[in-house]
């Protein structure tokens, strides 16, 4: 794997991008309760989401480069050391566990929400998608995220644009919701960075072995980048199209699929299809991560990815929106630590080099 650098900036972009906007950002929940309540200041929320993403995006992908990381272990315990770091490690592949929960619990909520089927069928479906693509191995999970995120971009896009045309923003539906408490946080800047946290945690799987295999560190900064602000444009859509729904929108789990079905039910129908399929592309990075860190042969990934799809599927049966407010705070809280090591080993790094190059003498 190490010798076939293949990933374009393209290519590293669409994956850093399709392993954070499955369950939750497409859907609108995550938006929602991260950004949404905070009416006016939930802009700035974003605004400083989007820059930790393209600055975290970038480091993660250069230190596993540096480091030749086939997976999130090596970059944990370079950035941590051995003790700490193998506590951060465990703490990773367990979070992956979590988000495999929300994965499949937001399939279930699409399919009830929009196709009236049991949540258990969309949720074994997708969930056996995942399976069957993250044990056929690392390039075919990369290429099936990058072949779902235009159609899914495209679709947030059109709905949330089309939203804001046909009801349009009024400072009634700011007020209503500022009126309303966050379940992720309690005020907008400890939400954004919960939310960039959580977030990076889970895309590190990803990002790491994208580090490895990009083209060049060129095309990892122009990828981080692309990928970052592509995220940020997404979530800003994503915001005012609910703003523009509310306050009819709030009942709903999945949101987005609620305004695509008011502008046309066969709109909802298409929707609801690319956003199952999204999903799947976070599950299958999500489950990959896993298995690749506890896994050292076939015979265990396979055995490892069959536990982890079936507790997902049964604990999903706790609903969606439950499983976000519960499981992504959580991981945020203890993510910071995550990030604050990255943050540390940048300015070491820095300071070493100043002091090579004689600088400070």
């Amino acid at each position: 794997m190490k010798n076939t650098k293949q990933f374009s900036t393209v290519s590293i972009a669409a994956a850093f991008i399709g392993t954070i906007v499955g369950a939750g950002f497409a859907t609108g929940q995550e938006v929602l309760q991260f950004f949404t309540v905070f009416g006016t200041k939930g802009f700035a929320g974003i605004a400083v989401c989007t820059v930790l993403f393209c600055y975290f995006g970038i480091l993660i992908m250069r230190i596993s480069r540096e480091q030749n990381a086939d997976s999130h272990l090596e970059l944990v315990r370079f950035t941590f050391g051995k003790p700490l770091g193998i506590l951060m490690d465990w703490f990773i592949t367990l979070s992956f566990l979590g988000v495999l929960i929300v994965m499949a619990a937001g399939s279930g909520a699409v399919v009830e929400e929009q196709l009236g089927f049991s949540p258990l069928l969309g949720s074994i479906t997708v969930i056996l998608l995942a399976f069957l693509t993250v044990i056929s191995g690392v390039r075919n999970v990369i290429r099936a995220i990058g072949f779902v995120v235009p159609f899914l971009l495209l679709a947030v896009f059109s709905v949330a644009i089309i939203s804001i045309v046909l009801d349009p923003i009024t400072p009634s539906k700011i007020a209503l919701l500022e009126s309303l408490e966050s379940p992720a946080a309690s005020h907008w800047p400890t939400a954004a960075i919960l939310y960039v946290s959580y977030n990076i945690v889970l895309s590190v799987a990803i990002l790491s072995p994208l580090g490895v295999e990009g083209r060049s560190k060129k095309s990892l900064v122009w990828g981080g980048l692309l990928g970052g602000l592509g995220l940020g444009a997404g979530i800003l859509a994503i915001n005012l199209a609910i703003i523009c729904g509310s306050p009819e929108i709030l009942p709903f789990q999945v949101p987005m699929v609620f305004l695509a079905t008011r502008l046309n039910p066969l709109v909802g129908y298409a929707y609801g299809l690319i956003l199952l399929l999204e999903i799947y592309t976070t599950a299958v990075s999500i489950l990959y991560g896993f298995t690749a860190r506890i896994a050292y042969d076939n015979k265990q990934r396979i055995l490892g990815a069959s536990l982890a799809s079936i507790g997902a599927i049964i604990a999903a049966r706790y609903g969606f929106s439950a499983a976000v407010s519960a499981i992504y705070p959580l991981i945020g809280f203890a993510g910071l630590i995550f990030l604050g090591g990255l943050l540390f080993t940048q300015f070491r790094d820095s300071f070493n080099s100043l002091f090579k190059s004689g600088r400070f003498k």
